[in-house]
């Protein structure tokens, strides 16, 4: 398996140096053509002096041939260039370096370029077994406004070569410091990346094998998407082991939940069996029997509906109703429960407000509120119900004078089988009322929250849409 360093030195690499092979080519050749172009006017120029000097003099007589070859030889030196003359018919009738041999097919082109007043240009391979290449430039020797002979300049490319060679040897060496700093440069990169990455991978398995205490901890500079990733991370495993806790204390409080009732059933069943309890009380017990029968099955059916909120398979029926009227309903209910703790109830929620939502699992959201309202209030106290309207939603809020519920449990209450300290109310419950109605307002995309002290009493807020 190729490692993210491999890869990412394989790629810098690659784009690095094809970048160079690029800029280097493009380089090499604008070079060459610089060097080319500069040898090249340098030539026409010393061609142009020459001709109108030496080789002028001599074709009118006022130079000796003799002279003229010496100063053509000291010019070839000067020059680092061979200096023929031609004439009419191609023939060279001077040469300062007898070694320089041009193709017939060349010599042509150039006279006919020269004897036609124009300056010849050519760049060609010259040589029998090794052949190199040449700069030759052809310029007209005029005499009254007539060529009487062709001057050329041949000089090889050698020394741009080499000064191309220069350059290219440069360059390369460049590429190969840029290499050395990119793996250098991308390993402290990716060690950044990858040593997470790695952590990442290590903690994942120990989480699939149920581990959730190790945390990665956050790099120095962490204001990047890899100090996203590890945050997000550990923000996941910390939920996770959250959801670990819950499934664990779920089973435990399930198994409590129905070992309790199912215990008092089997006790009474097998009382009333074995003749233990006598036939007078035997109605008393079966009744007792019903009555944990029947919050077996409430607790069922609360669990269920729960799963099914929680896994989205409840479809909203929505529709617009008064929001008084479901309080009212719910409030006849409780009315006996209300009567026997002396409870003194203060309604004040607008009549002829209407919202938008399910009815029915609004109604259960009020039921479970009101019960708890109930439950964990003093007797002789108070319960406020009240509405307001903000930003086009409908706040209820349903408030008791109960024993209050600590700050550093408040985020605990909407969790399964959460309950508040039950010895200090006188009525028990299961602890999935606040997680059913969690779920039913969250189900509608709306806000429910709790306010709350110590021994002063609880607020419950939600929100629901306007008609």
């Amino acid at each position: 398996m190729k490692s993210i360093y491999f890869k990412f030195v394989t790629i810098y690499t690659i784009i690095i140096v094809m970048g160079f092979l690029i800029f280097g080519t493009i380089l090499n050749n604008l070079t060459e053509n610089y060097f080319i172009s500069q040898k090249q006017t340098q030539l026409v120029r010393e061609a142009e002096k020459i001709a109108t000097g030496l080789a002028l003099w001599y074709i009118t007589g006022f130079l000796e041939r003799d002279r003229l070859r010496f100063e053509i030889n000291f010019l070839r030196d000067y020059l680092n260039a061979s200096i023929l003359m031609i004439n009419r018919n191609a023939n060279v009738v001077l040469n300062s370096d007898e070694q320089v041999f041009i193709n017939d097919s060349i010599l042509q082109r150039i006279r006919d370029k020269v004897f036609s007043g124009n300056i010849a240009v050519e760049k060609t391979l010259i040589g029998t077994i090794v052949k190199k290449e040449y700069l030759i430039i052809g310029y007209p020797v005029v005499i009254n406004n007539q060529v009487v002979s062709g001057l050329l300049l041949i000089t090889s490319t050698d020394d741009i070569r080499q000064t191309l060679r220069m350059y290219n040897r440069i360059i390369w060496l460049i590429t190969l410091f840029e290499v050395i700093l990119v793996l250098i440069i991308t390993y402290a990169l990716t060690q950044k990346i990858i040593n997470p990455i790695k952590k990442l991978a290590s903690v994942s398995r120990k989480i699939a094998e149920g581990d959730f205490s190790e945390k990665i901890p956050m790099p120095l500079n962490s204001n990047d998407e890899i100090g996203e990733l590890i945050a997000s991370f550990n923000y996941m495993t910390e939920k996770l082991e959250n959801l670990e806790m819950m499934r664990k204390s779920f089973i435990s409080n399930v198994s409590h939940e129905l070992r309790s009732p199912l215990t008092s059933i089997r006790g009474f069943i097998e009382g009333i069996l074995d003749r233990t309890i006598p036939d007078e009380k035997r109605d008393f017990y079966l009744n007792l029997v019903r009555e944990e029968v029947i919050k077996l099955n409430n607790l069922i059916n609360q669990l269920l509906e729960l799963s099914r909120l929680e896994w989205g398979k409840i479809n909203l029926n929505l529709s617009t109703f008064k929001i008084y009227s479901v309080i009212a309903e719910e409030l006849i209910k409780f009315e006996k429960r209300i009567e026997e703790k002396k409870i003194e109830v203060f309604l004040e929620v607008n009549e002829n407000l209407m919202v938008k939502a399910d009815r029915d699992l609004i109604s259960r959201v009020v039921h479970n509120l009101l019960d708890n309202a109930i439950k964990y209030n003093k007797v002789g106290g108070k319960i406020y119900i009240y509405s307001e309207v903000e930003n086009g939603k409908a706040y209820i809020t349903i408030q008791d004078t109960g024993i209050g519920i600590p700050e550093k449990l408040q985020k605990l209450i909407w969790e399964r089988f959460y309950k508040v300290d039950e010895s200090r109310s006188l009525e028990k419950g299961v602890g999935l009322g606040l997680s059913i109605v969690k779920e039913i307002i969250k189900l509608h995309k709306q806000n429910i929250w709790v306010e709350s002290e110590e021994g002063v009493g609880t607020k419950f807020t939600f929100t629901l849409d306007l008609k």
